[in-house]
């Protein structure tokens, strides 16, 4: 709050400065000053319908974007409507935790999810009766309300500036609703609610914001805020399509939920120059025997003075995230609680000249981000050698703090049809954690407890190149390389105590190269009409892999990993009382490859936009994703697809679609380790039952500028499924049943409505 403070100050007198210039600058008439422009390219679409999603396609790279979700949709079915983009399901971890998957790849590190340009770090722990030992299951996700959102982007495998620092294959933002997303233009005050009801155990959902803008310090200044809560009452059961409830193969009287969130934000702007943006989110929810809460704060300062060589950015940012877990909800570990803190400095400027005909924009940049997790457990042992032994000896919650400091460049070249986007950035990251002292019968190192300090940096280049050959046909081609530091919760697993820490893990590395190109159409079928196109081939190549596998103690108390390198004599030797699961990196790197596709069309009562990928992104399966439930599996279906089309009726007030959700073969992680043939224990994956194609139906009216009605029927053909990465149908040691119990909901409806005023 004390740095908060100085750059609100520092603010301030930027502000009065600069207004003092200006006084001055307009009572010397005699001063005449010339203003020279670089060149201006205004691009324009006869349509003005989703628009997020025609920005993306514009744009040379693998982008793809959604605006706000009028068709009662969750947020994992809006993130799988997108080319290479999927999600992590995990019903146990609550309303709101969304886990953002990239070609095949999820986590903090491997995809930066962030909420309004904040990176979200939360590692949600979830108690489950189902799993072996009553271990919890664990990811990473961003805790967001649904209701907030009103724009996702996301970035595939280029590099962008802060977003791509410590991003091994893209990143996802989700934008929240803002001031001028509530009041209509030409008003000082507005008011936004929507709500929605679903049966079969969706239950309802609220928000109301309250939003204030007015003239303020200049004729071009402003000032506005904004207020808004959201809340939902969501049931812990529904049914299937054969009718069987939910709570015969993956949820309990726990999973009862009511989360809320508040948001508020505060605009100031001085004039054309100062733009400041404070901004507080807060979740709350009772899920699942534990409380969950996290808080997100940021100061946003954009600087832009009356020089193209100056276009200045700060923003100061913290996130704080907490579990409370009622008592023996995690197993033998009583009243414990796990907790979060995220702080980030990103400051940036971008410089903009033109020279001979071409124009520059250089962007320089740096980037600071501490990250630690901290817990406490509470044993209910009376034995103090117990209680010691519970508490190293389980993998709840890692604690660590983790550091990165970046700069970060970027030059764009663009002139004629051509365009150069070259980019450098520099990363540094440390590791920091204590390591418990590793049993007298093992051979590690350090043998004795230890604080463990591990470092490592390097230099990330990347090169966009595309062209406006003509409207057709716009190629690009890129490559990147890009890194990202171990998490907290690979190097400090504590399963056997110091002895399963691995000292010596390294940052996974990838390289990607992309080529693709954009195409626009106007007037193709009917007069007035657009088609829009883009198509992108990738292939990256992933180093030092990170995934668990298993090591055994053998003679002399030395760790030997559990494969076919055990001779005989080992086996002979070992010692039945460890196993240890140990991060390390793989020494095969890990190939991902595959090409996305995504269309629009528009004819203003006719639309439809499709989104097809087809990838191999096989990656081996972690065995603490079946030991402990520490990582879902991620390996996507070979292919997937959403067509979206309908048609607009009453001067286009009225919309009436469908959506089509096709799933090509697909995998889930066996329940179980099995021995191969030479006795080792593996996780695996094994092909899934077929998917079929999910059919959903909606419509929206809106009959005037202030009410919008919706209304939509879910899985409209009732076919009984299994969702592709939902983690309720491949738990940790669930018990052997027919897998059709473990399947999504049958026919839902879903009907809501928006009154704006």
């Amino acid at each position: 709050m004390k740095t908060v403070a100085k750059i609100a100050g520092a603010s301030a007198m930027l502000i009065g400065l600069q207004g003092i210039a200006y006084a001055e600058n307009g009572n010397d008439d005699k001063k005449e000053k010339v203003i020279r422009f670089s060149s201006l390219k205004v691009s324009g679409s006869q349509d003005n319908h989703n628009s997020p999603q025609i920005e993306a396609m514009e744009k040379p790279g693998a982008y793809s974007s959604v605006g706000e979700d009028n068709k009662l949709e969750s947020v994992d079915s809006l993130l799988r409507s997108l080319p290479g983009t999927y999600t992590q399901m995990d019903a146990s971890q609550g309303q709101g935790v969304v886990s953002v998957n990239i070609r095949g790849l999820s986590g903090f590190g491997r995809v930066n999810m962030m909420v309004d340009g904040v990176s979200q770090t939360f590692y949600g722990s979830s108690p489950s009766e189902f799993s072996h030992g009553g271990q919890p299951y664990s990811q990473f996700g961003a805790l967001v309300d649904p209701n907030f959102i009103v724009r996702v982007d996301v970035s595939r495998g280029q590099a962008d500036d802060a977003d791509s620092i410590n991003a091994l294959v893209g990143s996802a933002n989700f934008r929240t609703i803002g001031v001028d997303d509530v009041i209509f233009e030409g008003n000082n005050l507005g008011v936004r609610t929507k709500w929605s009801y679903g049966n079969n155990g969706i239950g309802r959902s609220g928000m109301m914001a309250v939003a204030g803008k007015t003239q303020a310090f200049s004729p071009e200044g402003s000032l506005g805020v904004l207020f808004a809560v959201s809340g939902h009452n969501i049931e812990a059961h529904y049914r299937n399509a054969d009718g069987i409830s939910s709570e015969e193969f993956g949820t309990n009287k726990t999973f009862k939920q009511k989360p809320n969130s508040q948001l508020m934000k505060l605009n100031i702007k001085p004039n054309d120059f100062h733009d400041l943006e404070l901004s507080s989110r807060l979740y709350h929810n009772k899920f699942n025997s534990r409380h969950i809460d996290n808080n997100d704060y940021y100061l946003k300062y954009h600087y832009t003075p009356f020089t193209e060589l100056v276009d200045t950015k700060v923003m100061l940012s913290t996130s704080n995230g907490q579990q409370n877990f009622q008592n023996h909800s995690v197993g033998v570990l009583g009243k414990s609680e796990a907790k979060s803190q995220s702080d980030a400095i990103n400051i940036s400027n971008t410089s903009r000249l033109n020279y001979g005909g071409t124009d520059f924009a250089f962007t320089l940049g740096s980037k600071w981000m501490r990250t630690e997790y901290r817990k406490k457990i509470d044993t209910s042992s009376e034995d103090e050698k117990t209680d010691g032994e519970i508490q190293e000896h389980n993998t709840f919650a890692p604690s660590g703090k983790q550091d990165i400091t970046s700069i970060y460049s970027r030059l764009k070249i663009e002139r004629g049809i051509y365009t150069a986007n070259l980019g450098l950035n520099y990363l540094d990251y440390s590791i920091k954690g204590f390591k418990p002292a590793c049993d007298q019968r093992v051979n590690c190192f350090p043998q004795w407890e230890a604080q463990l300090n591990l470092k490592e940096r390097g230099f990330n280049p990347s090169i966009l190149l595309s062209a406006e050959i003509i409207p057709e046909f716009e190629p690009f081609v890129s490559y990147t390389h890009s890194m990202r530091a171990p998490n907290i919760q690979e190097i400090f697993y504590t399963n056997e105590s110091g002895g399963s820490i691995n000292p010596f893990l390294k940052g996974e590395k990838a390289d990607t190269y992309q080529i693709g190109f954009n195409s626009y159409r106007p007037n193709l079928i009917v007069e007035g009409d657009s088609f829009r196109f883009k198509a992108t081939m990738f292939h990256t190549k992933i180093k030092n892999y990170i995934l668990s596998e298993s090591y055994l103690l053998c003679v002399g108390g030395r760790i030997c990993k559990n494969d076919e390198s055990l001779t005989d004599e080992d086996w002979a030797g070992i010692n039945p009382n460890f196993n240890f699961y140990i991060h390390s990196n793989s020494l095969t790197p890990v190939t991902m490859r595959g090409y996305e596709l995504s269309m629009n069309y528009d004819a203003g009562i006719f639309y439809s936009s499709l989104a097809y990928s087809q990838q191999k992104t096989e990656q081996p399966t972690s065995i603490s994703s079946v030991i402990f439930g520490a990582s879902p599996a991620s390996q996507l279906p070979e292919r997937y697809a959403t067509l979206d089309m309908g048609v607009r009726l009453f001067d286009e007030k009225m919309r009436i679609g469908a959506i089509a959700k096709y799933t090509g073969k697909s995998y889930r992680q066996e329940s179980s380790m099995e021995l191969n043939e030479d006795g080792v224990m593996l996780a695996h994956m094994k092909k899934d039952d077929k998917i079929p194609t999910i059919i959903d139906l909606y419509t929206d009216y809106q009959i005037n500028k202030n009410i919008l009605v919706k209304f939509s029927v879910q899985n409209l053909t009732n076919r009984n499924y299994s969702d592709a990465l939902n983690r309720m149908n491949s738990s940790a040691f669930i018990a052997e049943q027919d897998t059709k119990t473990q399947t999504a909901r049958g026919r839902t409806y879903v009907m809501g409505a928006e009154i704006r005023f």
